[in-house]
């Protein structure tokens, strides 16, 4: 039986326009109150501000729910903000991307426990196009503070095809030393080693003594891939990747179209 279902936000709880859909906010507030052991967690690369204008719709406010968010470096509780788990990178590393951005013009930001920080400049258009997405703030800091700061990940900034010769300026080393992953277009995020949406399933999995077999997790873009594969049951979106439904057991509908409640009835009903 599946106990938790772990669901990507931007490309699957989400549509095109990052709105929710009206039969989605219907129907998380109507399982809330079902008479079932499954829990809907989402599972983002979001910050939490990213994530709060859309908790009331969908009914995660009523009581307490887990929200693993940051690509698996944290996990909160939904109604009273207490943080459960934190990864943060070192912060000392951080000098060394922000060096390589400059050197090929890509802009540099440091995710934040409350906000999002710019190094020693004024926020790029990226940065401002990617922080109104979710709902953020940009404080300016030096080089010097961000050694005393906490960041749950590094965001590399820039157009298309910017970012794809980009990545591959970046050392196979500091691929080693990170999880580097481009989950965006417009965007790669740096975190620590090992951090990603599986680990942040992982570990709320074992609070809840919860085995991977008992997880389904729903998901469309590379940031998702290491939770789907953890999962018991993985579900590729209909607009996922070809990456992505490849390493899936199920392919549902799109995020226009009500993908995740369908894949949701096909789990609860265990109509696999």
């Amino acid at each position: 039986m599946i106990k938790l279902i772990a669901i990507d936000m931007d490309g699957t709880l989400l549509n095109s326009k990052k709105q929710l859909l009206e039969e989605t906010k219907q129907y998380f507030k109507e399982f809330h109150h079902k008479d079932t052991e499954t829990l809907l967690v989402l599972c983002t690369g979001r910050p939490e501000t990213g994530i709060r204008p859309y908790l009331k719709d969908l009914g995660y406010l009523e009581e307490n729910h887990y929200i693993i968010s940051q690509n698996g470096a944290n996990i909160y509780e939904s109604q009273t903000g207490n943080r459960i788990m934190d990864a943060f990178v070192d912060s000392s590393a951080i000098q060394k991307w922000i060096q390589l951005g400059k050197e090929h013009d890509i802009s540099v930001m440091g995710g934040g426990v409350d906000y999002y920080y710019s190094f020693d400049q004024e926020p790029t258009e990226w940065m401002e196009y990617d922080v109104k997405i979710i709902n953020g703030e940009i404080k300016r800091i030096t080089i010097e503070e961000s050694l005393t700061t906490d960041f749950y990940k590094i965001l590399l900034l820039g157009d298309e095809e910017q970012l794809n010769e980009f990545e591959k300026m970046i050392p196979d080393s500091w691929r080693d030393e990170f999880y580097v992953v481009r989950s965006q277009k417009y965007l790669i995020e740096v975190l620590k080693k090992g951090i990603n949406k599986a680990y942040g399933l992982k570990k709320l999995a074992q609070k809840l003594n919860i085995t991977r077999n008992e997880i389904a997790a729903i998901g469309d873009a590379a940031n998702d891939i290491e939770m789907l594969q953890y999962a018991g049951l993985a579900i590729a979106m209909g607009n996922a990747t070809e990456e992505v439904k490849n390493l899936c057991d199920i392919v549902t509908d799109t995020n226009e179209n009500n993908g995740v409640i369908k894949a949701i009835e096909r789990v609860i009903t265990e109509k696999l």
